[in-house]
């Protein structure tokens, strides 16, 4: 027998007896606001409950906590489930009662628990009596958006939410309480597919249709998405705002981030630590264009705009930022992305590690530097572990049938005096290779026409200027934030070491783009470096350059980011502010050229 019906009561209870359900928020009349979390808890609490308190003209502040996410399953859940899960939500209640209480100046605030874990408990009449026309917010916990959905969608509790939305109740909501906020709704991956295969056909679990959604009453005129470069996410935002019938601007909220969206339209008085981003491929037409080569799906010009806190907004309705509106129309050009007369093809690669069995990227390599009659040269750069450097480039070898030669850089590695026909460099960190030490091993076979497969750290080196750190590094007990810092804390202005590569060609390159979360990185290098083109390669996948064209090999899209017209600026936090950058993505077989285009 289940004991949903006695949470209900009990919560109720304490609900009622402490307001007067007849008082009607602050604001009488006007819509509340949808303040997306990008997930996180405690590093957004002030800034929430400051902005709920500010829009409250009650003695005493209501909040509903919703935590039907939490659950595994829609239709069922165990007596045990949903005593941990009620557990679990109760102690996220107090938190919030407790940080509530602490600004509230006076004011009580009332924090109460919403059981509702299965559709079961969404049907159940007892339920509505929680949704009290004078709650000031709902706040909706992080888990499984699809699991909450299934729950609500069509229920009573929705049309509830709606209504008391409808009248001023500020809905917000962290993680998967973040993503059902947008009627268009991304459910997830599908399948095997993760952030390193976000562009693939069929990867985001698209929910845009009146079975499967977000909240219905949820903006409907942008997909939001959560952990948003935390998690690498960018290569699936991308691919769902292609789509054809989507709404074609997508915002992705940072973990521990958060933004207030007003008026369906004003995207801005962001909070918390990090970074929103705005991705619009609605102005330039990009979704038009859109199309999937293969398996991955190319698009063009995508406008992309970030936010921090500060007075940084965007408006969903004119689908400008508040530095600058978007030109009229842009035409471009990529002719940096070739190498120069008489140089030897580049090809430049995200990391090949995993992706030896048949390679295209290995094939072209070989077609290139003479096949079975070649001679190459391969060099293993930025391994702290000498073994491990031989390892791998005895991999490389092996691959080109072993006729070459190894070298493992250090500090005064001297130049091989042998004629190769292909040279090939591995790296595996960036901050440990010695630039200048590589190009007097290199020497000027490359200027004279040697072909040039580098791959991974060694890709980088090779721009004009990169960031100069390792693999991004796992958490620990010592460094418990080792990860994050890495990842989201690259978006805050001179967090990343941005130094001078080699200049091969005149454009800056961050490999493992998507399988590291290399994101930050990438951004880094651009905002540093504004007037160049960035490349974002992603594992498997290489850019072939020539001194005619840049061409993509692989398994996966290559990314361009262009900060060369877009407007730049710092936030509160120093997190990085840019209005109008643009973002393409080319699938592998596609010519990396610039598409003109107007609004």
């Amino acid at each position: 027998m289940r004991t949903s019906k006695l949470f209900f009561l009990i919560a109720s209870a304490m609900l009622l007896l402490a307001t007067s359900a007849s008082l009607l928020t602050a604001q009488e009349g006007q819509e509340g606001v949808f303040i997306p979390i990008g997930a996180g808890y405690g590093d957004t609490y002030d800034g929430l409950l400051e902005r709920i308190i500010a829009a409250s003209t009650q003695d005493t502040i209501n909040i509903l906590v919703l935590a039907s996410a939490y659950s595994t399953n829609s239709d069922e859940i165990s007596e045990e489930e949903r005593t941990q899960n009620t557990a679990d939500a109760e102690e996220r209640r107090l938190e919030i009662e407790e940080a509530c209480t602490a600004l509230a100046e006076g004011k009580t605030c009332v924090v109460t628990l919403a059981p509702i874990f299965t559709r079961e408990d969404a049907l159940a009449p007892e339920a509505l009596a929680l949704f009290i026309d004078n709650l000031d917010a709902v706040y909706i916990l992080g888990g499984d958006q699809a699991i909450a959905m299934e729950i609500l969608a069509g229920s009573p509790v929705e049309e509830a939410l709606a209504r008391i939305h409808a009248s001023g109740t500020i809905i917000t909501g962290t993680s998967a309480g973040n993503a059902v906020q947008s009627r268009t709704m991304i459910g997830g991956y599908v399948g095997d597919f993760g952030p390193e295969t976000g562009l693939n056909n069929g990867a985001v679990d698209i929910w845009d249709t009146d079975e499967r959604r977000g909240l219905s009453f949820g903006l409907d005129n942008v997909v939001l998405d959560q952990h948003f470069f935390q998690r690498a996410r960018l290569g699936r935002l991308l691919n769902v705002i292609a789509q054809p019938d989507v709404p074609h601007v997508g915002v992705g909220v940072d973990a521990y981030t958060a933004a207030v969206i007003s008026n369906r339209e004003t995207v801005g008085d962001v909070f918390g630590l990090y970074t929103v981003a705005v991705a619009d491929a609605e102005t330039f037409k990009s979704y038009e264009t859109a199309q999937y080569v293969g398996d991955i799906v190319s698009i063009r010009n995508v406008l992309l705009h970030l936010l921090a806190p500060g007075d940084s907004t965007y408006n969903l309705t004119t689908r400008a930022h508040s530095l600058a509106a978007p030109p009229e129309s842009i035409s471009r050009s990529f002719d940096d992305l070739n190498v120069p007369e008489g140089a030897g093809t580049l090809l430049l690669a995200g990391n090949l590690i995993d992706f030896f069995a048949d390679s295209p990227i290995l094939a072209r390599f070989d077609e290139l530097s003479g096949g079975s009659a070649g001679n190459i040269l391969i060099v293993a750069a930025g391994f702290a572990d000498a073994e491990r450097a031989q390892t791998m480039a005895f991999n490389f070898s092996a691959a080109f049938g072993g006729a070459s030669e190894i070298v493992i850089l250090g500090e005064n590695t001297p130049a091989p005096e042998g004629d190769y026909t292909g040279i090939v460099i591995v790296g595996d960190d960036k901050s440990l290779i010695d630039p200048t030490a590589l190009a007097a091993v290199l020497g000027d076979r490359w200027q004279n026409g040697t072909p040039v497969l580098a791959d991974h750290a060694a890709a980088g080196v090779l721009g004009a200027f990169y960031a100069n750190h390792g693999p991004t590094p796992e958490a620990t007990d010592d460094d418990p934030f080792a990860d994050e810092n890495a990842i989201q804390g690259s978006f805050i202005n001179g967090a990343t070491e941005v130094v001078e590569g080699l200049g091969w060609i005149n454009a800056n390159i961050e490999t493992s783009l998507l399988y590291d979360y290399r994101l930050g990185r990438w951004f880094s290098v651009a905002y540093a470096h504004p007037d160049l083109l960035a490349l974002g390669l992603t594992d498997g996948t290489a850019v072939e350059i020539s001194s005619e064209e840049a061409s993509v090999l692989g398994a996966n899209g290559i990314f361009v980011l262009d900060l060369r017209g877009a407007t730049l600026s710092l936030g509160e936090n120093d997190g990085f502010v840019i209005a109008n950058g643009l973002i393409d993505v080319f699938a592998p077989g596609e010519v990396i050229t610039a598409l003109d285009a107007a609004k």
